[in-house]
């Protein structure tokens, strides 16, 4: 698997949050084989908290649960190709935050697994 996560205000691609201004944390999940149930983790900054808790059935995607620190999203199976999860967040408190690695793996063979580096978030006003 590869994982790349980014912000997204509409259709544009951001590098630093607004408080108040709700914005989504995308990320890119690359299969590069056919895989049965994974799970995707993406972890959400410390300055942010969730603007909507949707579920979506895109992407064979069968449960989504959200916790304090990241979402966690199950599918059944995903096959070779790019697929692309969402979560919407609303940025509450400025400040520099940084963002844990997204990761995508094999719920039954966790060594199977991808996952970015390490990021730095900006909140301003």
């Amino acid at each position: 698997f590869q994982v790349r996560t980014w912000f997204a205000l509409g259709d544009k691609t951001v590098t630093s949050l607004k408080a108040g201004t709700a914005i989504t944390l995308k990320a890119a999940v690359t299969v590069e084989a056919d895989a049965d149930y994974v799970m995707i983790e993406i972890p959400i900054p410390a300055g942010c908290s969730y603007q909507h808790k949707n579920t979506s059935w895109y992407n064979h995607e069968v449960h989504r649960e959200y916790f304090k620190q990241k979402v966690s999203i199950f599918c059944s199976s995903l096959k070779k190709g790019t697929y692309t999860f969402e979560v919407s967040l609303m940025p509450r408190y400025t400040g520099q935050y940084l963002l844990n690695p997204a990761k995508a793996e094999m719920m039954y063979f966790p060594v199977f697994y991808g996952r970015e580096e390490m990021k730095r978030v900006a909140v301003s006003f």
